[in-house]
C-alpha cells in the first residue's frame, strides 16, 4: 500500500470538510441577516468540495495494491 497517496486523499477529504464547515450556512439572504458567504463564493465552494471529494477518492484507490 503507498501510503503517501493514502495521506494525500485523506488531506483532501479533510480540505472538503472544512471547506462544507465554512458553507453549510448557506449564501447571504434576508432570512440569515445577510451573513455567510455570497451566492458566488457559495456555488465555487461547492465545486471545490465536489472536485476536492474526487480527488480524494482518487488517490485513496491508487494507494491500494494493484493485486485487486
Amino acid at each position: 500500500m503507498d501510503w503517501s497517496s493514502f495521506f494525500v486523499g485523506v488531506c483532501f477529504l479533510i480540505v472538503a470538510y472544512l471547506i462544507f464547515l465554512g458553507i453549510k450556512k448557506g449564501p447571504s439572504s434576508e432570512k440569515n441577516n445577510w451573513k455567510g458567504p455570497t451566492q458566488t463564493l457559495y456555488v465555487q465552494g461547492w465545486g471545490t468540495i465536489i472536485v476536492c471529494v474526487i480527488c480524494g477518492i482518487g488517490f485513496i484507490l491508487k494507494s491500494l495494491p494493484s493485486q485487486i
